[in-house]
């Protein structure tokens, strides 16, 4: 937008980079939010893996299960458990970073809102000082015209 009152003028470019900045920052939430998303999504995928291997331990069907397959299952069953709970510190930090980044994010918002409208109002305030000065001079100019009528 261009700016007539001269302050606006000045805070047009801070204006600019308040922008950038509340851009930058829902890009930076975004991101965060979709990696939550893909962590919650192997999660998901992990839970599902050892309910699979648990179940097939709970209902071997007609075969009989060695002891060392057993054992074996049961190892892998502890090491998918361990990498949930991993993923489960995993998932917890990144809904911790994409709080943070919405809150980056709604503060760099209202900061924009916040310019934008002062900005709104130097322009009006502008605008109003312009229409009186033109009525102002529209005043002497029909006083001028009605001073030289009466000579």
């Amino acid at each position: 937008m261009n700016y007539r009152h001269p302050r606006a003028k000045r805070l047009k470019v801070v204006f600019e980079i308040a922008e950038r900045e509340e851009q930058d920052a829902l890009q930076r939430w975004g991101l965060a939010q979709q990696k939550l998303e893909a962590e919650k999504a192997k999660r998901s995928q992990l839970s599902d893996y050892a309910g699979d291997y648990q179940r097939r331990l709970a209902t071997p069907g007609q075969a009989t299960v060695k002891a060392g397959d057993m054992h074996n299952t049961l190892g892998f069953i502890r090491q998918i458990e361990s990498a949930l709970r991993q993923q489960e510190g995993q998932i917890a930090q990144l809904e911790t970073l994409t709080a943070k980044a919405r809150t980056a994010y709604l503060e760099a918002r209202g900061k924009t809102e916040a310019m934008k409208k002062m900005l709104a109002r130097l322009e009006q305030e502008y605008q109003s000082e312009q229409n009186a000065r033109e009525q102002r001079e529209a005043d002497e100019w029909s006083n001028r015209q009605a001073a030289r009528r009466t000579l």
